[in-house]
């Protein structure tokens, strides 16, 4: 091989390379807004969940006003 075979070569390794690396780069920002937006769905999910869990033990509490068991 001559010295410009290896250039070639080399260019090609280079533009793949570059290639390559563009499409990593897409991929990692179309996962970052994935995650993104799984993330504020998981804020908001918490959120709703926690009303619901003192919505729960409201109702508990209004279906069993301050009595003794029925062992006591």
């Amino acid at each position: 091989m001559d010295g410009k075979d290896n250039r070639d070569e080399y260019s090609e390794r280079l533009i793949k390379l570059e290639t390559d690396m563009a499409y990593l780069q897409e991929t990692v920002r179309e996962l970052n807004d994935i995650v993104t937006a799984q993330q504020a769905l998981m804020l908001k999910l918490e959120k709703q969940n926690e009303v619901l869990n003192r919505r729960i033990e409201d109702l508990d509490t209004e279906a069993r006003p301050n009595r003794k068991p029925p062992h006591y």
